[in-house]
């Protein structure tokens, strides 16, 4: 199997490292925006070949691969994933925020199915997707995730500057944003995308109300999923360790797409 990786950031090298691992994977392409960082990985990986970040050389590695795995950026979701579909080629999807946009979510499901590449969209650094994907095959009236995450995680983020909200100052736990998941994934575009995850899994982005909190005291990425319907009720609460490279992302994020990576390898799906 020969494996494409968009994105060489703390995901994609978690990745990477697990693929030279998998016997079953021959070969690894490593391109990122940064080209200089995608070199660098390639001598970390033995697996690995550098690809330049332009059009036509991530063409050509996508023909010569059975997956491709977006772990860069919204922007990147919504360049490649058409792209990669329209080819017939699976596509594994980390910035899932990017399917907010109704018109690229439908575009990516018309054409997985009538190209046949397969949609691959990890649970990411939230639990109970697996009993959220369960109670939508019949009623469910609510959908709730509440995300709590210390100051590290929000810089940078120009809602937070245009409001004059300071989260370095922050003295308890505070508030960001209480509304649905469409909005908060375009204010919060890389610290919430399991908000589009438990959206287009449940009730969708207009009906899931997502709570944001900023908690100066927070040592760790943590997601209460609460769930209501005829069913009973799910309740399920993560607590993520951060990368302290980039503290907006979960460790817990990369390890569910290496568990995908695994069983699409392995063609084994439990808990499906």
């Amino acid at each position: 199997m020969r494996l494409l990786i968009i994105g060489c950031g703390s995901i994609g090298n978690v990745l990477a490292t697990a693929a030279d691992s998998i016997e079953e994977i021959d070969r690894i392409y490593l391109t990122d925006k940064v080209e200089v960082k995608a070199k660098e990985k390639v001598n970390e990986h033995p697996k690995a070949i550098f690809v330049r970040f332009e059009d036509d050389a991530i063409m050509h590695a996508m023909d010569d691969v059975e997956l491709v795995v977006e772990a860069a950026s919204q922007e990147a979701v919504r360049k490649f994933a058409p792209i990669c579909l329209e080819r017939g080629r699976d596509i594994m999807v980390m910035s899932v925020g990017a399917f907010a946009d109704d018109d690229l979510r439908e575009r990516c499901y018309s054409l997985s199915k009538i190209k046949r590449g397969r949609l691959y969209i990890p649970s990411g650094a939230v639990c109970g997707t697996d009993g959220l994907r369960s109670a939508s095959s019949s009623q469910i009236d609510e959908v709730h995730l509440i995300t709590t995450k210390g100051p590290e995680s929000f810089k940078n983020i120009p809602y937070l500057s245009d409001n004059k909200i300071d989260v370095a100052h922050l003295t308890e736990p505070t508030v960001l944003y209480d509304g649905p998941a469409r909005k908060v994934l375009s204010l919060f575009p890389k610290n919430i995308n399991v908000a589009a995850t438990v959206s287009m899994l449940g009730v969708g982005f207009e009906k899931t109300k997502i709570t944001l909190v900023c908690d100066p005291q927070s040592r760790t990425n943590s997601h209460l999923l609460i769930v209501k319907g005829p069913f009973g009720e799910i309740r399920a609460e993560t607590r993520n360790t951060p990368f302290p490279s980039n503290p907006s992302t979960s460790y817990l994020a990369a390890l569910s797409a290496v568990a995908a990576l695994k069983s699409i390898v392995a063609n084994r799906w439990i808990g499906v």
